[in-house]
């Protein structure tokens, strides 16, 4: 045994405070990091999923983090309206508060418990699993952008895309290895890029964590009249809009640390933004 794994974080943070000028008054704050490790939460053990891929090369697994947020923007702004003296302070005490929040994608990757097409063979976990492969991709991993959807699964070489990259990882054999657990297995294809299962008896070529989700934007927003009654006494009324603009924000497929997600391809079911019940 040993602690062989690690974890790197480096960021830049900014804070801009406004404190009553003019009526505005504001903190508005900027993070931009990157999170790198090995591996990212270490309740994945019980399933089998925080196993490395391939134990003689460890190496393998080093990646952006679950968690990794690349920029982050948070703003939360009040802004008093000027006003006029008027019947009933009707022209008065206004303002307008507002939470900004801007994320960019986590990023996740497949982990595919289903097929044992590297022939690693079943782990002694409950319920029952395979050792976890990565299985091999061709294209732009922002084609795999996740979102309220699967990517689109073919089964089998129905694919032509899938099975012209197969066919020449079998050097034109039609019977290789590639081939093979083309036919088996199925492949997954969106935009101009294509994800095949590795070759029989081998590992794929994806890294850890390769596809970036839908990232995160909210806008809450909320508009306040105030009355004040002598100098004791000062009465609100307040509407409230909790993301005005009615944005969805889709779950990432692997869970982040929130829980697991659609993140393995044996299921034909992957890449979803859904929340794992």
């Amino acid at each position: 045994m040993g602690n062989v794994y690690k974890s790197n974080y480096n960021g830049l943070q900014a804070t801009l405070s406004a404190r009553n000028y003019h009526g505005l008054s504001m903190v508005a704050g900027y993070t931009f990091s990157h999170a790198l490790d090995d591996l990212g939460a270490n309740w994945h053990f019980g399933y089998g999923v925080g196993l490395p891929q391939d134990s003689y090369n460890l190496g393998r697994e080093y990646a952006s983090s679950d968690f990794d947020v690349r920029h982050r923007l948070t703003l939360s702004l009040t802004y008093a309206i000027p006003g006029k003296k008027g019947f009933g302070q009707a022209l008065e005490g206004w303002e307008i508060n507002s939470i900004v929040t801007l994320q960019t994608p986590q990023y996740w990757g497949p982990i595919d418990l289903g097929t044992d097409a590297s022939g690693t063979g079943p782990l002694p976990v409950s319920p029952p699993a395979n050792s976890p492969i990565r299985w091999n991709f061709f294209g732009k991993p922002s084609d795999f952008k996740s979102g309220p959807a699967p990517i689109p699964f073919f089964a089998g070489a129905s694919n032509s895309a899938c099975a012209a990259r197969a066919l020449a990882l079998d050097a034109g054999n039609p019977l290789g290895p590639a081939t093979t657990a083309l036919n088996l297995f199925g492949c997954y294809a969106k935009g101009s890029s294509i994800m095949i299962p590795p070759a029989l008896g081998h590992f794929g070529n994806m890294g850890r964590n390769l596809f970036p989700d839908s990232g995160f934007r909210n806008f809450d927003f909320s508009l306040a009249k105030n009355w004040h009654f002598g100098e004791r006494f000062r009465a609100q009324f307040r509407a409230e809009f909790f993301n005005i603009f009615n944005h969805p924000n889709f779950a990432n497929p692997y869970g982040g640390q929130n829980g697991y997600g659609q993140n393995d391809p044996s299921t034909g079911f992957f890449g979803c933004g859904c929340a794992h019940p």
